[in-house]
């Protein structure tokens, strides 16, 4: 649902896709590398989508869609 205004293109546009919050338990060193980062999600997304586990998951995923 769009946030803003009630004018006809008034308030925040849509971003696309949709990202869902998740939390979970990470070693200090890594806490402490992120911190340092300017954008910390593109960071963990960017070495997981590069990752040889989640290449093959999606090539296993694609098979079955």
């Amino acid at each position: 649902m769009p946030h803003g205004g009630k004018r006809e293109g008034a308030g925040r546009k849509p971003t696309g896709t949709a990202k869902i919050l998740v939390s979970k338990k990470l070693d200090r060193e890594i806490v402490e590398y992120l911190r340092t980062c300017e954008n910390a999600t593109a960071v963990i997304e960017e070495s997981i989508r590069k990752s040889k586990g989640f290449r093959e998951w999606q090539k296993q995923r694609d098979a079955t869609a």
